[in-house]
């Protein structure tokens, strides 16, 4: 929204000249990316085809991988969910490596002050 769009619906509405400037500073607010459009890629679904990666990898059965995502057709697991394996090895260990890494950064605790 353009700063005279939202004086023009200031002025629609009567909002006090005082209050303008929050108006004003919450539509700006409101143009501004955050961690959730960042993120906003992540689905459920996302998540469920994780899970039945890394049951598949720990040598869960495809029934058993069923049964965990609820699905009463062990089709449904098979064709969408299971036996993608690695078609790339070497870039399935970069991406390994590198989430590995990212996970590692987040545990490290950032120095402090010293006291």
């Amino acid at each position: 929204m353009e700063i005279e769009d939202a004086i023009a619906l200031a002025n629609a509405y009567r909002i006090p000249r005082a209050a303008r400037s929050a108006l004003l500073e919450m539509i700006e607010l409101a143009g501004m990316r955050t961690v959730a459009d960042e993120l906003s890629w992540v689905t459920s679904h996302k998540f469920r085809k994780t899970t039945a990666t890394i049951l598949e990898d720990a040598g869960q059965s495809p029934r058993q991988i069923a049964d965990q995502l609820g699905h009463s057709r062990l089709s449904t697991t098979m064709d969408d969910y299971s036996g993608r394996k690695a078609r790339n090895p070497e870039a399935a260990k970069h991406l390994d490596d590198a989430m590995r890494s990212i996970h590692e950064q987040d545990r490290q605790v950032p120095p402090g002050p010293d006291l």
